[in-house]
């Protein structure tokens, strides 16, 4: 299991360990406290989007096939293969909310509000790396070309050089973002 997450996992968790040095060294953190918040944060940060699926069950489609296989695995603590079928079956999850365009211009909005009002190293580097692992999440769709799905929440799709520009633009606003701290 460990094995097979490190695997699924292995980019996040070095966007994450990246962001999470990026932070210390531009806000100048110090105090060991600080330091454990920014780390926890940022890898904390790194698994929020993928909650979305259990979300999906226990919300959303509690009678679906894919929500009774959840609660199954749950319900016998078996985690390696819950996050394997996870992994395996993500696609059959249409509308997604956390995983969209939509979510991002909401973490956009809410970023500028936990960088200025926020005295919490936590929060900041929380909501940076959700973020940080949206853009990614949303390059690794370009790349399978599934766009589509990231955009659903509106009424015409971006083309691909479109969906490039919005991955430039979120970038640098993510740059703009570390360089105030």
């Amino acid at each position: 299991m460990i094995k097979k997450s490190f695997t699924y996992y292995k980019i996040p968790l070095l966007i994450s360990a990246t962001l999470a040095i990026t932070i210390l060294a531009s806000a100048v953190v110090r105090q060991p406290f600080n330091i454990i918040e920014v780390v926890v944060g940022c890898l904390l940060g790194t698994f929020i989007l993928d909650s979305e699926y259990l979300m999906y069950a226990y919300i959303l489609e509690p009678k679906s096939e894919f929500a009774k296989t959840v609660f199954g695995y749950i319900k016998y603590k078996d985690y390696k293969n819950l996050l394997e079928f996870i992994n395996q079956h993500k696609d059959e999850v249409k509308d997604k909310a956390l995983n969209s365009a939509l979510f991002q211009i909401i973490m956009v909005a809410v970023a500028i509000f936990a960088i200025y009002a926020s005295t919490s190293f936590f929060i900041k580097s929380f909501v940076l790396s959700i973020l940080a692992s949206s853009i990614y999440k949303l390059i690794e769709c370009y790349f399978e070309g599934k766009t589509d799905e990231w955009f659903w929440a509106m009424k015409s799709r971006p083309k691909k050089e479109g969906v490039i520009v919005y991955i430039v633009v979120l970038v640098l606003i993510l740059i703009l973002y570390l360089s105030i701290l």
